[in-house]
């Protein structure tokens, strides 16, 4: 943490900090842990947390510029192609904002039928099952905001 003369310097140290911190979770195996002895798997809440919190503030500044803001706008960074370029349907998006995204951050759990897991590298970032269900694998959408996060910081958004 440092003291910044402007808001697009704290905007990228506080991305890199969540996205350090995010992959930390992500890389943290509670199996090896005697305080989750009973729990497998990493700290995927706040892992998740974490990359939708990167995706919906960059989508703040790419999405809503030039046009009336809504924070309902946010989270299509996960379509632009520049950025995360998932081509998730309306409904899929729409899910991702209110089940994933909202639910968690403000009561603590994903909405039925979403599940979180760590995934394997180049497994889709969101995966859809057959019976309407829907899994968001941390480490793919890990990896894919590391990138998009170097592309927010070397762009110019001022």
């Amino acid at each position: 943490m440092a003291v910044h003369s402007n808001k697009k310097s704290m905007q990228y140290e506080a991305l890199q900090e969540m996205l350090e911190v995010a992959e930390y979770c992500i890389l943290f195996d509670k199996s090896k842990d005697s305080r989750w002895a009973d729990h497998v798997g990493c700290y995927g809440y706040p892992a998740a947390i974490l990359l939708l919190s990167i995706a919906d503030c960059i989508g703040s500044i790419i999405e809503n510029k030039g046009a009336e803001y809504s924070v309902v706008n946010n989270l299509n960074i996960l379509n632009n192609a520049k950025y995360y370029n998932l081509n998730l349907s309306a409904s899929e998006l729409e899910d991702v904002r209110l089940l994933y995204r909202n639910k968690l951050t403000h009561n603590a759990y994903i909405g039925a039928n979403n599940f979180l897991s760590i995934g394997e590298a180049g497994s889709p970032v969101m995966e859809g099952l057959s019976n309407g269900m829907y899994i968001l694998n941390l480490k793919p959408f890990l990896e894919i905001t590391k990138s998009v996060v170097r592309l927010f910081v070397g762009d110019d958004h001022a």
